[in-house]
């Protein structure tokens, strides 16, 4: 019996101090439960952006085609092999300079005998008239003289003008390219001998969707982007509109005029083409930096300030974005001009968070950013 009344009092004592240790823990934890609730988080610094209206030039871009203002490709009108050529590739040339020169020694020899037919025609013809003035010689006579006489000079016409398509000529200003004939080639009639481009001027052809074609008229602007350096821009005119719809691709194509004096501009390149609408958009934008994308929505921390303490409190809003350009982006709902948003830090709040702008420089935004290569 004295054992069993020592056990249950040994339990007893072991279940009083477990009791003891609940207790106590249990205390701890709800000192912590309200110092949590009563914890307020520190600030979290920030910058922020005043959502404004900009005005945004409505563009259009597309990949275009460039051509010469005037361009061809040379070849013989007659055949005759190549006796001179007086251009180097790539040289620029005058309109009625001669380029090839064929050999025409035959054509000479023909000539002359052409001219001395000519010459004897008109002699007899002249004679007959006398005659006819006597009435020694018939009507007959002499119209069959002013036939030879016709007859000779529309030889040596024939034969002069040979010769002259024998002198290939620039038939305007312009860049040739790089020649296809050597000396003594056998030049046939078609027979391709160089390109000729007028560059001083070209022409830049794009796509139009059937969409924007009540957008575009004549006279627009248009800049034609060469390259990726900073500048090497190109500014022109659209000057002409396609009468048609591609079935296919349901474009019209555009033809704009650029001076390109400077030579940026090459026949066949592709170039990027930007339209410049005549009417801007009012847009209201903030930083791209600032919106948060996610699958369910994308959303910003809007800075809002306390009405009685005058601190400031995040509030997450949703958006509903459009058109981005440069470093902002469209907001077309969710938030009004004037509002606050956080552009800098916004990743590491949560709703009604105290937020303290901070003081550090915060880079510039543009809606036309050029960087500077790395």
């Amino acid at each position: 019996m004295k054992a069993l009344k020592s056990i249950l009092i040994a339990f007893g004592l072991l279940l009083l101090v477990l009791a003891i240790v609940a207790g106590i823990k249990a205390e701890q934890i709800f000192t912590m439960i309200k110092s949590g609730e009563s914890f307020v988080p520190p600030p979290e610094s920030v910058s922020v952006y005043q959502a404004k209206l900009q005005s945004w030039p409505q563009t259009y871009t597309a990949i275009g085609t460039v051509e010469a203002d005037e361009g061809i490709t040379i070849s013989a009108q007659v055949p005759g092999k190549v006796k001179r050529i007086a251009f180097q590739s790539g040289a620029y040339v005058q309109a009625g300079e001669v380029l090839v020169e064929q050999e025409a020694v035959n054509e000479k020899a023909q000539l002359d005998a052409a001219q001395a037919r000519l010459k004897l025609a008109q002699a007899s013809y002249q004679r007959l008239v006398e005659l006819r003035k006597r009435n020694i010689a018939s009507q007959s006579e002499l119209d069959t003289a002013v036939q030879q006489v016709e007859s000779a000079k529309g030889d040596v016409d024939d034969l002069r003008a040979t010769l002259e398509k024998k002198q290939i000529r620039a038939p305007f200003d312009g860049r040739v390219g790089i020649r296809q004939v050597d000396l003594g080639t056998d030049l046939q009639v078609g027979t391709a001998i160089v390109s000729l481009q007028a560059t001083n001027r070209v022409r830049v052809n794009f796509p139009i969707p059937q969409g924007w074609l009540s957008q575009i008229s004549r006279g627009l602007d248009v800049s034609v982007a060469v390259g990726d350096a900073e500048g090497s821009t190109v500014a022109g005119k659209i000057t002409a509109i396609g009468t048609e719809i591609n079935p296919t691709t349901r474009n019209a194509m555009v033809q704009s005029s650029l001076d390109n004096a400077d030579n940026k501009l090459m026949p066949g390149m592709a170039v990027s083409t930007t339209v410049t609408l005549s009417e801007p958009l009012q847009v209201l934008a903030v930083p791209s930096t600032a919106v948060i994308y996610a699958p369910f929505g994308d959303t910003v921390f809007v800075a809002d300030k306390d009405e009685k303490t005058g601190a400031l409190k995040a509030r997450q809003q949703f958006v509903r974005l459009g058109q981005s350009r440069g470093d902002f982006v469209e907001v077309l709902d969710g938030i009004k001009a004037g509002e606050s948003v956080v552009s800098a830090g916004a990743f590491k709040l949560f709703n009604n968070q105290a937020l303290v702008i901070t003081d550090k420089p915060t880079p510039e935004f543009k809606t036309d950013p050029t960087p500077a290569d790395s």
